[in-house]
């Protein structure tokens, strides 16, 4: 496993090398801790956590570079052009928010750092919804590079998908203080361990 990307502070002399998911933590933390609902700018270093996710250095759609919007339920990021189809599709299917324009919640915050464009890439080519998989189903119909967007969001798959990250988000954050991908995917792996033991 390559090492957690680090965020260097200079102090003087001594340059310290913080992890960025523990300076994220504690943005988050910050965010979480205050008595209202109240709405922030996305954190810089969850920002820089953000992007250091792999697959997130590009659109999710298109693969366009260095994308500046989300799509916050699924949580992958997008370019300006993929994230109007997004808007298209009604916040019901998918909330677009811009990462440097737009305010941001603890748990949408949350949302992208737990999703991420491999993650939902790898979901939707298991259920062969892009453009390579030459979709025939009757339901989906042929899914093209023009409307890969439209379609393949609209599945019972993507919903599937979005309800199972809600799912996950909220664990995160009913855990307390953020402890970065690993720890939250170990979380719902042991969560889900003891309802399968309690089903048995």
């Amino acid at each position: 496993m390559p090492p957690a990307p680090k965020m260097g502070d200079n102090y003087g002399p001594l340059h310290v090398q913080v992890p960025l998911v523990e300076m994220a933590s504690v943005e988050l933390e910050r965010i979480r801790l205050e008595t209202d609902e109240k709405y922030h700018s996305f954190p810089p270093a969850c920002l820089s956590f953000l992007k250091s996710v792999n697959g997130n250095a590009q659109c999710m759609d298109c693969n366009g570079a260095d994308p500046q919007w989300a799509t916050v339920t699924y949580g992958a990021l997008l370019c300006l052009n993929c994230s109007g189809k997004h808007r298209s599709l009604g916040v019901q299917i998918s909330s677009v928010r811009s990462i440097t324009m737009d305010s941001w919640s603890h748990i949408q915050v949350l949302a992208m750092l737990e999703g991420g464009n491999l993650q939902l890439r790898a979901f939707f080519n298991r259920h062969k919804l892009n453009s390579e998989a030459k979709n025939e189903s009757p339901s989906v119909g042929p899914i093209t590079k023009e409307n890969v967007t439209i379609m393949r969001y609209k599945t019972k798959a993507a919903l599937f998908y979005r309800e199972q990250l809600t799912l996950h988000v909220n664990n995160v954050f009913n855990s307390g203080e953020y402890k970065g991908r690993e720890a939250s995917r170990r979380l719902r792996h042991r969560s889900l361990d003891q309802r399968n033991s309690t089903v048995l």
